[in-house]
């Protein structure tokens, strides 16, 4: 443990190292765990939840990759969760949650008191389980929502699961950041996602690369942004079949918008780059994280 933090990946961990971390939680002097693609057994996971829940100092919880593999193991982190009050992010990303495991999560997950980043990117979500995350963004007035949300590569969500999230999107304004990067977004969507932006003042960051936006779309998007003024500062949109002076248009919209320079960016900087990669296509996006897409960012705003 270094700061406060331990992270491992991809290891098979001993009731031992187990028992470790669980001292360590119990002790208050870990803000950071992670356990990205590890594997333990149901027992030793037992332990290790009931420790976290227990813990005053832990803020980041890093389960990525298959350790939340079934839904026992995503009741048991519920319940967690229900205990604990510090922790503020929580990565869940290629996790098989599906529906039925976000349904158990969701209630423990929309009561916690400090959590405002939540990753379920490549979990298998579909419209159903759109239903239950506008419950983790209260519409405005109400208590302390999410800042950050991940659901990249949950092909399986459709318009109306969008048009769900959008519309709770639009009675709140907690969200900072909002990456749905790898989803069959299309058109039709980016156009409600430029609905939202018109009425939204706190989204900064949205990022939709590769989501089969068109002309068509980018066109929704330049308009308003032309039209409405907003806090949009980051957006991407490489991998996707907008023409350049479409996109150029666009980022000198968002550069006129903020008062800044224009520049460039790679897709959203993370630290753990594969875990953003739908587990069903790594090997073709690998490749493609490796190039240096165009984005769009203009000034920071500040709150």
């Amino acid at each position: 443990m270094i700061g406060g933090s331990v992270q491992i990946s991809g290891q098979e961990l001993t009731s031992s190292e187990v028992r470790d971390i669980c001292d360590s939680l119990k002790a208050d002097s870990i803000k950071l765990l992670s356990l990205r693609g590890c594997q333990l057994d149901d027992r030793d996971f037992h332990k290790l939840m009931k420790a976290f829940g227990k813990s005053h100092s832990i803020q980041q919880l890093n389960l990525n990759l298959g350790v939340v593999s079934d839904h026992k193991r995503t009741a048991m982190l519920a319940d967690a969760m229900y205990q604990n009050r510090s922790l503020e992010t929580l990565l869940l990303h290629g996790t098989p949650l599906g529906d039925t495991g976000l349904g158990l999560l969701t209630k423990s997950l929309c009561t916690h008191p400090s959590l405002v980043c939540l990753d379920l990117g490549d979990c298998a979500i579909t419209d159903a389980g759109m239903h239950f995350l506008t419950s983790l963004l209260p519409p405005d007035g109400a208590k302390r929502g999410l800042r950050e949300l991940t659901l990249s590569a949950n092909t399986d969500i459709t318009d109306m699961g969008w048009s769900h999230l959008f519309c709770a999107m639009s009675a709140s304004s907690q969200l900072r950041t909002l990456n749905v990067d790898y989803n069959n977004i299309g058109d039709y969507v980016a156009g409600l996602f430029s609905v939202v932006m018109a009425g939204n003042r706190s989204l900064q960051t949205v990022d939709f690369e590769g989501c089969g936006i068109s002309d068509k779309g980018a066109s929704v998007i330049l308009d308003t942004l032309e039209s409405f003024p907003n806090s949009l500062r980051d957006l991407v949109l490489a991998g996707n079949k907008i023409n350049d002076n479409l996109q150029q248009s666009i980022e000198r919209c968002l550069q006129e918008e903020e008062g800044d320079n224009l520049s460039y960016l790679m897709p959203r900087p993370n630290t753990d780059q594969q875990d953003w990669i739908p587990q069903s296509n790594r090997p073709i996006l690998q490749e493609r994280a490796h190039t240096s897409p165009v984005s769009v960012k203009g000034a920071p705003v500040l709150f």
